[in-house]
């Protein structure tokens, strides 16, 4: 669904599982080592960098940022997809998707581990966020992951955010009784 100030929610369980994080970060750094690879192909790379803005999307990076976030925000994020926590993830945030990395339940984006991670669909991931283009004027153009993804206007996903926070027993600095920091 596009909205014009697209926002996704997204989750991860509320138990701290190493185990888990670790097997997720462990899928990433796998999808980078593609990514990077793909991008050696002076073909691909022209033809996707030119529409990723001004630098080179990294995989690694945002997975980190936005874990950061959600342990920050009780293990629930609503966030304005073009501003996606701090800086401009949105292609990242949609080839994660793609791969497998963050699965849509119904209402919000749950952080998983796909079997496998390949070349191959590192690059398709990333061919279908640049079939996203649209033209912006002077001749450029931008990716729009929104597109593809499952998004909702600002105060839908805050206030889902508020009902999943009331539903985990957290409230809105992390699980009661202990503030996460």
């Amino acid at each position: 669904m596009l909205t014009t100030n697209p926002h996704v929610l997204i989750e991860m369980t509320n138990e701290f599982d190493c185990h888990f994080v670790g097997s997720w970060l462990i899928k990433v750094a796998e999808a980078q080592a593609f990514w990077s690879e793909a991008l050696r192909d002076p073909e691909f790379e022209d033809r996707v960098l030119t529409l990723c803005g001004y630098c080179e999307p990294n995989l690694e990076c945002a997975a980190l940022e936005i874990l950061c976030e959600l342990n920050r925000r009780a293990h629930v994020l609503a966030t304005d997809l073009k501003r996606l926590v701090p800086d401009d993830l949105s292609f990242e945030f949609g080839m994660m998707v793609q791969l497998g990395l963050f699965a849509f339940n119904g209402r919000s984006y749950q952080i998983t581990v796909p079997e496998t991670v390949t070349l191959e669909s590192v690059q398709q991931a990333a061919l279908k966020l640049l079939a996203t283009a649209k033209d912006v004027g002077d001749g450029a153009e931008a990716v729009q992951p929104e597109r593809l993804l499952h998004t909702l206007p600002e105060t839908e996903a805050e206030a889902w955010r508020s009902r999943l926070i009331g539903m985990r027993g957290f409230n809105a600095d992390g699980p009661r009784g202990r503030t996460l920091q």
